[in-house]
Parts: C-alpha cells; sequence; structure tokens
C-alpha cells in the first residue's frame, strides 16, 4: 500500500523501479543478505525488475522507502503486512549496513504502527527472524516484542534454511485504558522516575506509594490477562523473574514476610505483580495491605531523594541476581 509520513529523522515514502540503483546497495550487499529471504542480488538490473513486479497497492501490505532527512538518501526499505491467519501484521525491512545501529529501523515501525491504524485495526505485530541474528533480536526487543517459539524459514530460492526465532508483540487497542501499557511506555521513553530494572519478561519498578517500604510491581512486557495466556517459555520466565524480584526485595529491605498479588489494571486487565514487603504492626490488625484505607495518600509518595534511595537498594540487590 502507498503512504507517505515523516518522522524525526526519516521521510518514508514509496520506491520503485526508477529507486533500483539506490535499492542495489542493500540488496547485492551480502553482509545485509546474510539472514534475508531472497537470495542475493548480482545485478542493478534484476533489482529494477523486482521493484517493477510488486504490487504497491496491496492494502494488507506496506513496504515503503526509508530517506534520511538529513542527506535525502534511501537507506532502507520495509514496513509490515498483515497474516489473517495470525491476525497479525508482520515486520519486515532492509537497512543499508553503514546505517545499521542508529535505530532508524525502530523509529520507522513504531510510527508505521500508527498510520496504519488510521485506517485498520494492528492487535499484534510478529517478527521472525534467524536466530543468530543479534542485530534482528535487539530490534524486536527494543519494539517491546517478546519470544513466543523457535520456528525456522527457507530462502525463496530454496538455497538454504534458517534456524529461527518468532516473536510478538499484542497491541492494546486505542479504545482500551491500560495503565500499565501506558506506564511501560513512559519507561521505554525514559520518563518513568520509579523504573528500577528491565528484566527479561517485564520491568521492574518500585509503587509510587510507599505506605509499605519497598513496595515494587513487575510490569508484564505483553498485554495478557492471565498467565494462561502467556507462551510456555514466557510464562515460565515470567515466573523465574517475579521470584528474582521477590528475592531482591527481600534483601534489599530485610522484611519479616512478603505478599505477592497478580493483578490486572485497566480495561485489557493488563497483568502485573505487586509484591508488599510486610513488617510486624504494619497494618492496625492482621490481614491483607488493601484493609489500610490510607495506602495511597499522598503523604506515602516519596521525595526524589528517598525515591532513588530505594530505587539504587533494589537495583544493586537485582544486579547480583539477574545474570545469565
Amino acid at each position: 500500500m502507498r503512504i507517505s509520513f515523516e518522522t524525526e529523522r526519516l521521510i518514508i515514502r514509496p520506491f520503485g523501479p526508477e529507486d533500483a540503483e539506490a535499492v542495489f546497495c542493500w540488496c547485492g550487499d551480502p553482509a545485509v543478505n546474510t539472514y534475508m529471504i531472497y537470495p542475493l542480488y548480482h545485478r542493478v538490473e534484476d533489482v529494477r525488475a523486482w521493484l517493477e513486479s510488486r504490487d504497491m497497492d496491496d492494502p494488507d501490505n506496506y513496504d515503503e522507502g526509508i530517506v534520511l532527512k538529513s542527506t535525502g538518501e534511501l537507506i532502507g526499505s520495509g514496513g509490515m503486512h498483515y497474516c489473517p491467519e495470525r491476525n497479525a501484521w508482520e515486520i519486515g525491512y532492509n537497512i543499508r549496513a553503514d546505517q545499521w545501529g542508529n535505530g532508524y529501523t525502530v523509529e520507522y515501525i513504531t510510527a508505521l504502527i500508527d498510520e496504519i491504524r488510521k485506517v485498520r485495526p494492528v492487535e499484534a505485530i510478529d517478527g521472525i527472524f534467524a536466530a543468530e541474528n543479534r542485530k534482528s533480536r535487539r530490534v524486536m526487543e527494543k519494539l517491546g516484542m517478546t519470544y513466543v517459539r523457535d520456528t525456522s524459514f527457507d530462502r525463496l530460492d530454496g538455497s538454504e534454511t534458517f534456524a529461527a526465532k518468532y516473536y510478538r508483540r499484542n497491541l492494546p487497542q486505542p479504545a482500551e485504558v491500560c495503565l500499565v501499557c501506558d506506564r511501560i511506555e513512559k519507561t521505554r521513553e525514559g520518563k518513568n522516575p520509579y523504573f528500577v530494572k528491565e528484566l527479561k519478561t517485564g520491568y521492574v519498578v518500585m509503587g509510587d506509594h510507599q505506605r509499605f517500604e519497598g513496595y515494587t510491581l513487575l510490569l508484564c512486557k505483553e498485554h495478557a490477562t492471565e498467565l494462561s495466556q502467556l507462551a510456555p517459555d514466557f510464562r515460565d520466565a515470567f515466573l523465574k523473574d517475579m521470584a528474582v524480584t521477590a528475592e531482591a526485595v527481600q534483601n534489599a529491605f530485610h522484611p519479616d514476610k512478603l505478599n505477592y498479588e497478580l493483578l490486572g489494571a485497566g480495561k485489557g486487565r493488563h497483568m502485573h505483580w505487586h509484591i508488599f514487603p510486610r513488617r510486624q504492626g504494619d497494618t492496625p490488625s492482621p490481614g491483607p495491605v488493601w484493609q489500610v484505607q490510607d495506602m495511597n495518600d499522598d503523604r506515602w509518595l516519596l521525595s526524589p531523594e528517598k525515591l532513588e534511595e530505594l530505587k539504587a537498594a533494589l537495583r544493586r540487590e537485582l544486579d547480583l541476581l539477574d545474570t545469565p
């Protein structure tokens, strides 16, 4: 589908046969082609023939050119195509090798999701990449995607089969109010002052109100309601991350006991762990923390200095425990 828009650093536009020489810079580069589904191109003429054969008006396929605003150069292409069998949009991209590591793919795909949502629902994004392709793995992770399962894919000419990883991210719909997704987005943007550490399956954050000093949450990266909705490997890792977080809270704040709760927030009931350090006499009568009526009173908000002190203590323990 033809679409044009701009991001902070990029101009996104359709590309065609007139761009064959620029496209050949990556389609004909063995470094870029190492893990690609298409075979290596050896002639500009072959690239031009492929560009002429593309259906640029397919409503299920957004494959656009990526242009640097600063230079006007076409440095890559890619986008997303809809997979009805998975009700998801699969991402794909090519970036010229000399432009790797600048975050252009993440910038483009993030903006493309918003553009497609103006005309189509986008409930999930998928990505399949060669298991040895660490750069693509990092792109998926920066897009908030998480591991689902091992898989494989073949080159289009059948010359090679790659062991691969399948990653996915379920997206909250615009009509939903998801407090957890909002916190996660702020964390990724560096705007969450309560953020402590990113783990494999979630984000460790301090609770806003510290009526129970050391109160900590683990926000699940997947927008899911129940553990049963998670892929088995991700679910196991999520439970492990919860245990690691709890141990770090125990070591950092030395409570008499920890309370654990897996709750949901917002219309989508996005699951997240609450870990409460409990101490003798911390409630008027024995029982759960929720009976404390002033638990979310503003007087339990911390000063910036105290918040940083608690975060540092917890982060030290997490760094010791969260090892490969």
